[in-house]
């Protein structure tokens, strides 16, 4: 009896171990945190908002990728046409040392920070157009944001790539994490 006690406390403490170790919220997931935050003016925005810290998001969910030409239809997610800030946040998962060069093609305004430096700045209010810029990365996993602003008339925003020895493409799902506790 004495045996059999002993397995069933050690059985369940693996138990409550094992729902631990699940639950962590720095657990990696992938997709990136999307957030999209609405603007109620009359005037369109001409420039990123800023966003006081406790301000909830109009809509939360996790994109894979990013790559939205909402041009005649709203904002995927949303009925949002016009005036409305989208931040997406996480990690991108670097599969080798090198120099990668980042794009960002938007109407209207985006930029994006690895390890929280600038990388790629496509602000201001215009039409789709690309901006792009490289950076040496070490391989593994980098603090990724990407901010997007919509003004009025047509949205869209792309994030594509260029690895070394590699061709331009939309950044892939299989390198775009978030943790858990993001969500």
């Amino acid at each position: 009896m004495r045996c059999t006690t002993r397995f069933t406390i050690v059985a369940a403490i693996g138990l409550l171990c094992a729902a631990a170790i699940a639950a962590r919220p720095d657990e990696i997931k992938p997709g990136l945190v999307c957030e999209i935050f609405d603007f109620d003016q009359d005037d369109p925005l001409e420039d990123f908002p800023v966003i006081p810290a406790k301000t909830q998001p109009a809509v939360k969910k996790i994109d894979s990728r990013i790559a939205v030409d909402a041009a005649a239809q709203p904002w995927p997610g949303t009925d949002l046409r016009e005036n409305f800030y989208v931040r997406w946040t996480g990690i991108i998962r670097i599969p080798s040392d090198g120099r990668y060069r980042f794009f960002l093609e938007s109407d209207d305004g985006s930029r994006l920070f690895i390890d929280g430096k600038q990388v790629v700045d496509n602000g201001g209010r215009h039409s789709m157009r690309e901006v792009a810029d490289r950076c040496d990365l070490k391989a593994g996993d980098h603090e990724i944001k990407i901010e997007f602003f919509q003004g009025d008339v047509s949205a869209g925003c792309r994030f594509l790539w260029r690895p070394p020895e590699g061709k331009k493409e939309i950044v892939p799902p299989s390198v775009l994490f978030h943790r858990q506790s993001q969500e």
